[in-house]
């Protein structure tokens, strides 16, 4: 990775994928590997969550990073927790000022700072109003603990409120090559000057991993129920559920092979080619070890043509792209 390869500033780096419940066995001697990695190679914004892996993605990226707090920038998320960690469907939300505090501590405790460059609400809690929500934030970023705040997967009238207050300055929506739902959103945010931050960009393994028609899943991973039982809800599940799955695996099949005479894997060139949309300033990629990091982040220094980069957009073009913002209020 070149030094001064500007690109490298349009990437962050996800950890949900790394040791969230939900994709299978982790290994954590190998996550910590990837936020080095990452951190080696230029990346400097990282964003985490109060649940994923229970917290122990959180005290991953802060054991790596302690040391190196003012070069980085760190983006959480609070206001959901599991009832049952062994459980993706007891999901609960609770964005009251008293549980955003205490959600704020244990995440701060986690990485070793003590105040967050980021802070997100990670869904939209329907016990309160996206008002109430927001003034709850201003409150944390008043007392120091975070230096801008905003929300993730709010619904597009709840985006719409929260922003209106003028309180938020940054948001959180999936955004991929395949994915296009919350472009409004990210757009709102924008205009008013907020930091546009982007998630899925692999979309959760679809273009970045050798996937077959007849993929197993492993048990624990919710893709696979995606896949079963067709759930739809925030994430990236619509992707996988019924004929979609096979229909963005021929897509990427054609990328690939884009990709190829290039010397790039998938994940490369799919990475290359998102942070070059205008539509965040950071796009964030998953990844689960070392290796996984070098290879996306080699496609940034690629040279692509305007004849490659056409050819990719009349392949994107055929993507059944699913509607506009399919979350609730």
């Amino acid at each position: 990775m070149p030094d001064g390869n500007p690109l490298i500033g349009r990437v962050g780096f996800g950890s949900g994928t790394m040791i969230a419940q939900g994709y299978g066995q982790v290994d954590e001697d190998a996550a910590r590997g990837a936020v080095e990695a990452a951190y080696q190679a230029g990346v400097r914004f990282y964003d985490t969550a109060h649940f994923y892996g229970s917290g122990r993605s959180e005290a991953i990226v802060g054991e790596i990073l302690h040391g190196r707090r003012d070069e980085v920038r760190l983006c959480t998320k609070g206001g959901v927790r599991y009832t049952d960690p062994t459980n993706l469907l007891t999901l609960v939300c609770d964005s009251s000022y008293d549980a955003l505090r205490r959600f704020m501590e244990e995440s701060l405790t986690r990485l070793r700072t003590d105040h967050v460059d980021v802070y997100l609400l990670h869904q939209f809690d329907p016990a309160l109003t996206p008002e109430q929500q927001m003034e709850n934030l201003l409150r944390l970023k008043e007392e120091g603990l975070a230096r801008d705040v905003g929300f993730c997967n709010f619904g597009a009238e709840a985006a719409r409120r929260a922003l209106a207050t003028g309180i938020p300055t940054a948001v959180e929506y999936s955004f991929s090559l395949l994915d296009h739902r919350y472009l409004n959103e990210l757009a709102a945010s924008g205009a008013r000057g907020g930091l546009r931050i982007t998630y899925g960009s692999y979309v959760h393994g679809l273009l970045s991993e050798d996937f077959t028609d007849d993929h197993e899943f492993e048990p624990d991973d919710w893709r696979g129920r995606s896949r079963r039982e067709g759930r739809s809800g925030t994430s990236g599940n619509v992707f996988f559920a019924g004929d979609a799955f096979a229909a963005n695996l021929a897509i990427a099949r054609r990328l690939r092979a884009l990709a190829d005479p290039l010397g790039l894997s998938l994940a490369a060139f799919v990475l290359a080619l998102t942070v070059r949309q205008p539509y965040s300033d950071v796009a964030l990629f998953g990844c689960r070890d070392a290796a996984e990091v070098a290879d996306g982040l080699s496609g940034l220094s690629a040279d692509l043509d305007d004849e490659t980069l056409a050819r990719a957009a009349e392949i994107l073009a055929t993507a059944n792209r699913p509607a506009e913002n399919l979350l609730g209020l």
